[in-house]
Formats: structure tokens, sequence, C-alpha cells
């Protein structure tokens, strides 16, 4: 009898204690909810096969009053990297391919500046960002490009260090990735993860196309925090020829399945997605990340931080952390594990840089592995990113204030027209009416009204997109125009 009501007492205790952590998580998102200003968010936490916490909060659009619910669509941005490693995995797992293979023998066409990089690159270096070229990420952000052209624009882009040598963050090559996916199966890599994950797993608002969610219907919108104006709408990228590094999306119904999917190493009743050895390979740290991390590990101090097959891995209180964060502009997504302790997480946000992200993820991990309330994450995570933004505010606002209004033009208005071309970024045609400048980028994928600032000097119009003037540097030459410099790339005149 004693035994039964101790272990009733003991069951009863061990809930208590278990809602009471689920208050202090909903509170601590409503606080870090207003004090980033997001408009809507999802979490999402799940250990062993149990949902511990699933809630959504606030709205999806800032100027509308429709909530955000368990089947809003969010954008998964890189967190998209996983479902192409896990894609090749399974292509692996089916002997069509291997990880060591080189990129060449599967897709002839493929090519980079640097000859011998070109020739040696394996399929997983697809995924490490340790190729040796530089980002390039302004040939999709600034462009529609086609997958096909913005792949030659990026074979002219220089190497930075050697093959396997160093790190920079890499999107386009996933790009490559999701062609080897295509190019074995003998379908798009989108219908590839859809056939063999998604539907497997029952993942039902999960979209491989981002130009489908407006079919969807039940999608969030894009937000920023513009300087001068406030909280504002921004475009929606939809920009599918980058789609394997980031244009899923998806929604708290299917996460909450997708964590459990991941931490049951892809076991589902019936069969198991990828080999158990082919899954962990994928958490299995391949390059060393130094100094370009996420600026939080200053407040976590790891040991190590690396990077593995569409996962980043560091060190936390004793355990490994495999996790990875997604952002557009307008929205962003993180997803967290602890895989010995099998607990995930996952956090979807429809505001630019809201680094409550990351404050959520290492709360949650303090709550629910470590049983610990004592550190007060948002504080100190909107403390160290609004210090940077700060930083970053007036080093933007300062070039405003240092003009040199007593100085002027060298050429006339019409002598700085022409047609300016940059082997990768395209062409640029600045033309003059009426005494107003003009700046058209590619035919209309951008374009800008232009004002004299300083010199040589002119800005734009505010961007759309990055919410930010811009300014256009025209160098000269005995008197005349040699090329103009924006997005820090030159752009040579041709006429």
């Amino acid at each position: 009898m004693f035994r039964t009501v101790f272990f009733l007492f003991l069951l009863f205790s061990i809930n208590l204690f278990s809602q009471s952590k689920v208050n202090i998580l909903d509170d601590f998102i409503l606080e870090g909810k207003k004090m980033w200003k997001i408009p809507g968010i999802s979490v999402v936490v799940v250990k062993n096969d149990s949902t511990l916490y699933k809630k959504t909060f606030g709205k999806k659009n800032f100027f509308d009053d429709e909530l955000v619910d368990s089947e809003t669509i969010f954008s998964m941005a890189s967190t998209t990297k996983a479902f192409i490693s896990m894609s090749l995995g399974i292509l692996v797992d089916r002997d069509s391919i291997s990880w060591d293979d080189r990129v060449v023998d599967i897709l002839p066409s493929f090519k980079l500046s640097d000859p011998y990089i070109t020739k040696d690159a394996r399929i997983k270096d697809l995924l490490t960002h340790n190729l040796g070229i530089g980002n390039e990420d302004r040939l999709w952000t600034t462009d529609s490009t086609s997958v096909e052209e913005m792949l030659l624009k990026f074979s002219k882009s220089p190497r930075k260090y050697p093959l396997r040598g160093g790190y920079t963050y890499q999107n386009i090559m996933y790009v490559v990735a999701g062609q080897v996916i295509s190019k074995v199966s003998g379908i798009s890599w989108q219908s590839f993860v859809k056939t063999n994950i998604l539907d497997k797993i029952g993942l039902s608002c999960t979209l491989t196309w981002s130009k489908d969610i407006f079919e969807y219907g039940n999608y969030t919108f894009p937000h920023q925090i513009d300087y001068e104006e406030g909280i504002v709408h921004v475009p929606f990228t939809i920009s599918d020829q980058i789609g394997a590094a980031g244009m899923m999306w998806s929604c708290s119904d299917d996460m909450e399945k997708y964590l459990k999917f991941l931490l049951n190493e892809t076991q589902l009743l019936d069969e198991r997605i990828l080999d158990k050895k082919t899954f962990n390979y994928l958490f299995k740290p391949q390059i060393i990340v130094r100094d370009s991390f996420y600026p939080t590990a200053k407040l976590t101090n790891p040991n190590w931080k690396t990077y593995g097959l569409g996962w980043y891995q560091h060190d936390y209180r004793g355990e490994k952390i495999d996790f990875h964060t997604g952002s557009l502009q307008g929205l962003v997504a993180i997803i967290g594990l602890i895989r010995d302790k099998n607990i995930g997480v996952q956090v979807f946000a429809n505001l630019d840089h809201a680094e409550l992200r990351h404050a959520i993820m290492y709360k949650v991990m303090d709550l629910f592995v470590f049983s610990d309330d004592s550190r007060d994450w948002n504080r100190e995570v909107y403390n160290l990113y609004n210090e940077m933004d700060k930083k970053y505010k007036k080093s933007y606002l300062d070039k405003f204030i240092l003009r040199d209004e007593n100085s002027k033009m060298t050429l006339k208005l019409i002598d700085y027209s022409g047609t300016y071309e940059n082997d990768m970024y395209g062409r640029i045609i600045v033309s003059v009416k009426d005494e107003k400048m003009t700046l058209d980028v590619n035919n209309g994928v951008k374009f800008f009204d232009l004002e004299w600032w300083e010199k040589d000097v002119f800005i734009t119009d505010k961007d759309e997109k990055w919410r930010e003037k811009l300014f256009v540097k025209f160098n000269l030459n005995n008197n005349s125009v040699r090329d103009l410099t924006i997005y820090n790339a030159k752009f040579k005149k041709v006429n």
C-alpha cells in the first residue's frame, strides 16, 4: 500500500514539475516575443516519443488580426539543408553514390574557377562549406536568375583558400547537391524529398517549392524593423533556384513529427529511412569552425565548434548540440537536438533577425535536460544582439552624417550614364532623363532612382527588401568614368 501511495505521489510530483516547466517556457517566450517585437512565433519541443511542448503565439501578419496556428507555414530557410543531406544519404544506402564520389563524374558540367577544386570536389564537400570558394549569395538574393545561369556566374568566383582548407558558409553548393540528387534519381530533388521523406513521415504541410505557399494559403508574412519606420513588410523570397539550400516551408504540426523522426534515427513504424550508420554520419563533425560562428558562442563558451552534413555542432554543458538556423529576409527558424538525451526543439518566427530563437533553444535545453531555470537567456541574448545592432546602425547612419556637402561632381550628370558590366553579377544601365538619374540592374530585376550624394558618389532610394539606401561610387580615370561600385562589387563601363 505504501509503495503504491509513494509511486502515485512521485508520479504526481513529476507531472507537476513538468507542467511547471511548460509554464516557465510560456512566460519566457511571451517575454522574449515582446522584447524582440515579433509578430508571430511557433515552438515545438519533443523528448523521446513525447511532445513536451507545442504552441503558437501572435499573428501571421503584424498589420492584420489572423493568428498563427499549428498549420501555419513558415520558411524553413537553411534548415532545409538537412533534407538534402538525408536525401544524399538515401542514395548512399542504395549504393547509387558514395560520399567520396567526384562531383564531375556525376555532373560533367560542374565547374568552378579553380580546375583542381573542380576535378577533386567530392559529394560530401558540397555540404561542408569548405570547398575553397567564397560566398556569392548576391547571385540569388539580388537576382532572379535560373539555376543554370546562377551556376555559370558562380563558376567565375575566385578561389579564396585551398580545397578543404577553411570555412565559408556556402549556399550555392547545396544547389549542386540538389542537382546530384536529380541526376542520380531521375527526378527533381523536390520530388525525391517528398516521396522518400515527407510522405513517409506524414508531413502534410511541408512544401519543397516556395512558390507553392500562396496556393497553400495558411502562411506567415515576412517582417523587418526599419530604422525609420518601425515594423514593415518585406517582399517574400521566392527563389526556388536556390531551393535546395533553403526554400522549404513547414508548420509546427509537421515539425513535431519531424523531430520525433530525427530522434528515432529515421525509424518509422514499418521501415527505416536511413541506415543507422548513414544517419549518424550526417551528424559526424567534418570541419572545425573557428571564428565564423554564431555570436551566441560568447555566451555558451564552447570548447569546440564544428559542421557536419547540414548540421552545426558544439558542446554545451558537457553535451553535444546538433543544430542549424534558417534565415530569409523577414523570417527565421532554428532546430536543435541533443541526441544523447533524445530531445529536440524547433522554432519559427516572422521577424528578420529575431534571435529569440537562440534563447529559446538554450532555455529548452536548460529546462528539459538539466532542470535548470537559473539563466536569463532572454536578457543575455537580447543584450548581445542589441549591442551588435546598435553598432551596425551607427555605422550605417554615420555614412549620412559624414557627407561632404561642400564637394562637387567631377563630371556633368550625363557623363555618368552608360552600360556597366560585371562577369559574375551581370549588367547595370545608368540613365539620365530630365536631370534625373536611374539605375537598372539586369533588365529591371532591381531598379533605383539615384540622387547625388557627394563628389562622384550617388545614393539610391531605399531598397524594398533590405530597407537600406545603397551608395553607388563612380570611379574615374582621366576625367572619364572607368567603373562603378555597388554592393561592394565593381562594374566596368563598356559604353
